[in-house]
């Protein structure tokens, strides 16, 4: 009895789902032709996909450099070279000369040099070169030819992904640039132009900084650096021997002892020099104190000489004027 009841409530569970199915079959249906149903008013979809499209293009444009000029090869690696070098030669000064004329020869120039001097000439002299990136290595060749070299150090800097970085930011600057000139081609009031005129000079300061920068770095790449150092090769101790004994020779002594008589003249020289600008500097004020405080102290003490002077003379006359009124009597 009891499995008979379980089998009906079975079966009448399966009617009620599959009734159930077909009534939401039916309501999806309807639901679906509703909304494919076209609606009482007219909408164009044309309408926003062309604003959509418009914006999209402007928005592109606006991305897009509008100078027309190449934005350059973002392949090519921008690297900076410098090299160092240390080299000992007999004479550091013909070595230097030869040196700074090979750089000229190479189509570069000097960046800087100076040098040292001993009484047996240049012991010392260093400088910087620049020559065309793919003129170092002849220029290090030229260099190591000079002497010993005793040290040599070449590094490389890559600012590709700076220099890139910046050129970017340069065309868009000019991007912007152009922008604000149609911009401002269309402004009415003054408030507009005064606007639009501001913006426009910040635009322009930042492509004079991008473009000094980017120039900046072109010659770095352009330009490889050499720095060298050139010192004096030290003599031996058998030539240090010889050189004493020629200190000796008459030639040397006379040398020694000219050098000596115009190191003494030239300091003779300096101190009366030395001596004239301190007296230069110092008889302005000196007359002034003079004439102010040392003129009245003197012209004080004469005319009080004068007055004792005077003094002593008259007590000198009174007697005798004395003796005289008495013999009278």
């Amino acid at each position: 009895m009891k499995t008979k009841r379980t089998l009906i409530a079975l079966i009448l569970c399966v009617a009620l789902l599959f009734s159930f199915g077909c009534a939401a079959r039916s309501a999806t249906q309807e639901s679906t032709a509703d909304y494919a149903k076209p609606a009482s008013g007219t909408y164009d979809m044309a309408a926003p996909q062309a604003e959509e499209a418009g914006y999209s293009s402007n928005e592109a444009a606006a991305s897009e450099p509008q100078t027309g000029e190449p934005t350059g090869d973002f392949d090519v690696r921008k690297i900076v070279y410098t090299a160092d070098m240390t080299v000992t030669a007999d004479d550091p000064a013909a070595a230097l000369k030869a040196l700074l004329e090979k750089a000229q020869s190479l189509g570069g120039y000097v960046s800087g040099s100076y040098s040292t001097t001993d009484d047996l000439g240049t012991n010392y002299a260093y400088t910087t070169l620049k020559v065309p990136a793919d003129q170092l290595e002849a220029l290090v060749t030229a260099a190591n030819a000079l002497g010993k070299v005793n040290d040599y150090r070449l590094s490389s800097d890559d600012i590709s992904l700076s220099y890139y970085d910046m050129q970017a930011r340069l065309d868009n600057a000019k991007a912007e640039e152009e922008q604000l000139l149609q911009i401002l081609a269309k402004c009415e009031t003054v408030e507009e132009i005064l606007a639009v005129r501001q913006s426009l000079t910040s635009v322009r300061a930042d492509i004079e900084s991008y473009t000094a920068q980017m120039n900046l770095w072109d010659n770095l790449v352009s330009y490889a650096t050499l720095n060298v150092t050139i010192n004096r090769t030290p003599k031996t101790a058998v030539e240090g021997e010889n050189e004493l004994i020629q200190i000796w020779k008459a030639s040397d002594v006379w040398n020694k002892m000219a050098r000596g008589f115009q190191n003494s003249a030239r300091f003779v020289v300096n101190a009366i020099g030395a001596i004239g600008i301190f007296l230069a500097f110092a008889i302005i004020p000196v007359g002034v104190l003079f004439l102010l405080i040392g003129l009245p102290i003197i012209l004080h003490k004469k005319n009080k000489h004068k007055k004792a002077a005077a003094l002593r003379a008259q007590q000198t006359e009174s007697p005798e004027v004395d003796d005289t009124v008495k013999k009278n009597e």
